[in-house]
């Protein structure tokens, strides 16, 4: 019955994982369609207030006539128009005259202005109207007054017919709610009157983020409910569509109850049909346990009577069993064949006639057909064996060692072959006893760490290496200081010259140590170096992909640091317009390896002219000089600097790794 539960299991999550999705889905639709009906509302009181901001009087400044026709407009409806300036005095109004002057307006926040003159339309919050608990929104728009004076004309309606304009499209079962920019309700389908300018809760509203989505939270009565939500790019009003996920979850519940109570009723009834067959099974295993140990202890296995077709099968095969376990010394032998350590095994009390598998005769170089060897001194015996460097005698080797009593575990050997390969093996022996305690034999098994020890040689030399390497980058870094600190001015310059250095050195070995110090890539060195100093948009580079050796990349990197160090001083970089074009190519020659030619050219920046060379100069001289190195030329052209190297790289450095 398990893997039926485990699939129902699998299928009733999956059931819930796509109701969960759909229903999500479904609320953020919903909150989207709400937020198309209000906006359309929102769209004809913005209609309203184009045409009235057409009024010929309130172009023409007569205040008294444009009220007069607003009221007009208004005349049986909720709705208020009122024009104000920017400093919120109101100038017209289609309020009623109670025959007190309504206190001015807040002026619009900067957000609200910005808002009002990229959409031309401003929506606002939630408020109380003055003099009443009633609460309002209102849309406004920018008109132009008497003389072009900008003025603020606005419309509102109560948030009551909010709620009723979204109240026929509430699918049955939802709570729609609108909330404003500062996260205060609008309209709520139910409750409106309770929540209508109220802040909704924090961490309900906090939830609301971007543009649509959907999530769970609490409610006023502490119920929990699954929301989707859409904010207006229009109002930047947000819109969401509620259900208690109690009504959600009820199905999946349902179902679970169902399937639960199928399989509590099929297992039931798989435990009696269980019971009935048990009661066969005990007998017939009895009877199999019997025969085991009569197997083990040697007896003759009698056969079982059963009903069971399978248990008699066993019967069948323990009875063969017997007979197999005769043969057991071929089936040894078989599996020292089959085995992938090298085994010897010898009767002889000097360990000089041996038997030894297929794997130890490979190990060694010998016949693999002629393995089991008697009335000759076997050939593996005499091969030469080292321990810590040291020749060990036969006497004193494992198979020996073995036959006096001795045990040996996992100790290093190292046989040289007739053919002059070398083997590490590690070895383990031990004397075959009699049941009186005699030593009648003894094995040998030892396993190949020939690659091991490769590796280890392998690592030393690696660490020898790393030695190497840092005491170069020591002496790069101690020449960098020293010719900083005697060309520095200022331990302040010399400061930041050496530290800016030591930065581009350090990213030129991070590109080595992450190609294992086998080189890299040209254009990675140009843009580690000049990155820290320049943005790469200043540079043009053109050139083939090229593969410099360490040394020659670490040399580059220093180059390229003083090169852009003393453009942003002095040449191409020290002004908005300049640029440097880097380009390279390479000349492969017939035997392998090549000549690189790179030039670096500064335009667009002050005139230049050779002045004393200084520690930059000295550098790329001493770095690029030699035969094998190349050279470097500097030209001063007005134009700017130009600077050439010759390069002549190594044949097995010319090329970019694949690997």
């Amino acid at each position: 019955m398990l893997p039926v539960w485990l699939f129902a299991a699998y299928l009733l999550v999956a059931y819930a994982l796509h109701e969960q999705s759909r229903i999500e889905q479904e609320a953020r639709w919903t909150a989207r369609q709400m937020s198309l009906v209000v906006e359309g509302e929102l769209a004809s009181l913005q209609t309203l207030l184009d045409g009235l901001s057409k009024s010929p009087s309130l172009a023409n400044g007569d205040l008294q006539a444009f009220g007069t026709e607003a009221r007009r407009l208004v005349q049986g409806t909720d709705q208020v128009i009122t024009l104000r300036d920017f400093e919120g005095r109101e100038l017209a109004s289609t309020e009623p005259e109670n025959g007190s002057k309504l206190p001015s307006a807040q002026p619009l926040t900067a957000p609200e202005r910005e808002q009002l003159q990229l959409a031309g339309i401003l929506v606002s919050n939630a408020y109380a109207a003055p003099g009443s608990n009633q609460y309002r929104i209102a849309v406004s728009r920018q008109v132009s007054g008497a003389s072009g004076v900008p003025l603020l004309l606005s419309i509102s309606v109560p948030t009551e017919r909010i709620r009723l304009v979204m109240l026929p499209a509430v699918p049955e079962g939802w709570t729609i709610g609108v909330g404003d920019r500062e996260g205060k309700y609008v309209a709520r389908s139910k409750l409106h009157d309770q929540v209508t300018g109220r802040p909704g809760l924090p961490e309900y509203v906090e939830k609301i983020v971007g543009r649509s989505g959907s999530f769970r939270s609490r409610n006023f009565q502490g119920g929990t409910l699954l929301a989707g939500y859409y904010r207006s790019p229009y109002s930047e009003w947000f819109y969401t569509a509620n259900i208690p996920l109690a009504e959600v979850q009820a199905p999946l519940w349902r179902s679970l109850a169902q399937i639960g109570a199928t399989g509590l009723a099929a297992l039931f009834i798989s435990l009696a049909l269980a019971y009935v067959v048990g009661k066969r099974l005990t007998g017939a295993t009895g009877g199999l346990a019997a025969g085991a140990d009569a197997l083990g202890s040697g007896r003759a296995v009698q056969e079982v009577s059963t009903t069971v077709a399978e248990f008699a099968l066993i019967s069948q095969a323990m009875i063969k069993a017997q007979y197999a376990i005769a043969e057991r010394t071929r089936e040894l032998e078989t599996v020292l064949e089959t085995v992938p350590a090298a085994v010897w095994f010898t009767y002889d009390p000097q360990a000089r006639q041996v038997i030894r598998n297929r794997f130890a005769a490979e190990l060694m170089g010998l016949p693999t057909e002629a393995h089991i060897t008697f009335g000759r001194p076997d050939q593996v015996i005499d091969t030469l064996a080292y321990k810590d460097g040291q020749p060990v005698s036969r006497e004193n080797r494992p198979l020996s060692k073995a036959m006096r009593g001795e045990e040996t575990s996992n100790e290093e050997f190292m046989y040289t072959l007739p053919s002059g390969v070398q083997r590490y093996l590690l070895s383990s022996a031990r004397p075959v006893r009699s049941p009186e305690g005699s030593i009648i034999g003894a094995v040998q098994i030892s396993l190949d760490i020939s690659e091991r020890k490769r590796g280890e040689e392998q690592r030393k030399l690696l660490v020898h290496e790393l030695n190497h390497r840092i005491k170069n980058t020591l002496a790069v870094v101690q020449a960098i200081a020293g010719q900083t600190l005697r060309n520095a001015t200022s331990l302040a310059q010399a400061r930041v010259a050496l530290s800016a250095r030591l930065v581009s050195l350090a990213k030129a070995h991070d590109i080595l140590t992450r190609e294992n110090w086998s080189g890299a890539d040209l254009a990675d060195v140009i843009a580690a170096s000049i990155e820290p100093h320049a943005p790469l948009d200043r540079f043009d580079l053109a050139g083939e992909q090229v593969w410099l050796p360490p040394s020659t990349a670490l040399s580059f990197a220093l180059a390229f640091h003083e090169l852009t160090t003393n453009a942003i001083k002095y040449g191409a970089l020290s002004n908005a317009t300049g640029l440097v074009s880097i380009s390279w190519r390479l000349e492969r020659a017939d035997q392998g390896g090549g000549i690189l030619e790179l030039e670096w050219r500064e335009k667009g920046g002050p005139p230049v002219a050779p002045g004393k060379p200084g520690f930059g100069a000295q550098l790329l001289q001493r770095a690029f000089a030699g035969e094998k190195a190349g050279g470097v030329e500097l030209v001063y052209e007005r134009a700017g600097l130009r600077c050439l190297f010759t390069v002549r790289l190594e044949h097995e450095l010319t090329l970019i790794p694949t690997g």
